[in-house]
């Protein structure tokens, strides 16, 4: 009983950690892409973190043989999240403002619980839908007062977004097992390799990365390491080792740490306001995993 407790705290844990980079990687990403493409601009945030995560995981690269029906699965989920992901995200802070791409990116939660349910992986159940209730109620609370304005360009930019949300929701759910069988390393580095080799061909096709889009200036490359290593690989690093200790639902339940900390990092960086409903949304996430922590232990 206790050991399975350890691993449920430093799965929540690890889980929240790369949510809340994730978080701060909305604001960076739209300090960053005045100088340059959404596509050229997701893949060189990618391929960084693709080295990054290369750096940690030699040696388990190495050591590990993918059986031929796994490898291709692991390209799939890749193409899925590390290409479907970023390119609908950048590309919908275009658009829409990080306050509500990080509500939509809230709705992970709604998504994983759809997709698992459906495929038979996962069982829902009144503790876990009582606590993604709270936190996503938490999540609407504290960023209530950025949905003011709602026109046709910002609904454009939801909708980009919320795609990029359900291919994330669709690696949470598949790659669990991988990454068990697998280790976490290698999963999410071949999943990585074969999501920024599709996304190079997209920038190709609809960016400029060989003419004027990578033509940062000293802050710019400093927003692109950001968003490469810290808000990047590490961010992915983490997510992986929460999906060896917890359950897809039990990782998305702590999305709810993206908006939040996009907030913060916008209020810091792009000068936006917090409101006291952003507090109030803050506390009712964290209730949430005390809530679900502690609902685990009696199962």
């Amino acid at each position: 009983m206790k050991e399975f407790n350890k691993s449920l705290f430093w799965g929540l844990f690890f889980a929240s950690m790369a949510s809340g980079l994730g978080g701060v990687g909305l604001a960076i990403t739209r300090l960053a892409l005045p100088q340059t493409d959404p596509f050229s601009l997701s893949f060189l945030r990618w391929f960084i973190m693709l080295l990054g995560l290369v750096a940690f995981s030699a040696r388990a690269l190495l050591t590990t043989r993918f059986a031929r029906k796994d490898f291709l699965k692991v390209s799939l989920l890749g193409i899925a999240y590390f290409s479907g992901f970023p390119i609908c995200l950048t590309f919908g802070l275009e658009f829409t403002t990080s306050g509500r791409a990080g509500i939509v990116f809230a709705t992970m939660p709604v998504w994983t619980i759809i997709i698992a349910s459906f495929f038979q992986i996962e069982k829902l159940n009144a503790t876990k839908f009582i606590a993604i209730l709270l936190a996503f109620g938490g999540v609407v609370l504290s960023l209530a007062s950025n949905l003011s304005e709602n026109n046709g360009q910002i609904l454009t930019g939801d909708i980009l977004v919320t795609i990029g949300v359900i291919s994330a929701s669709i690696f949470t759910v598949f790659a669990k097992g991988l990454i068990k069988n697998y280790g976490n390393q290698p999963v999410m580095v071949y999943a990585l390799l074969s999501g920024v080799v599709f996304m190079f061909l997209i920038a190709l096709l609809f960016g400029s990365p060989f003419a004027g889009s990578l033509d940062f200036n000293i802050n710019g490359w400093f927003y692109v390491f950001i968003l490469g290593i810290p808000s990047g690989a590490l961010m992915i690093y983490f997510w992986g080792l929460a999906l060896r200790m917890i359950s897809p639902t039990q990782a998305a339940i702590c999305s709810g740490f993206n908006p939040l900390t996009a907030i913060l990092a916008g209020a810091i960086l792009l000068g936006e306001e917090i409101t006291s409903l952003f507090l109030i949304g803050f506390l009712c996430v964290i209730s949430a995993v005390i809530f679900l922590q502690i609902a685990n232990k009696n199962e």
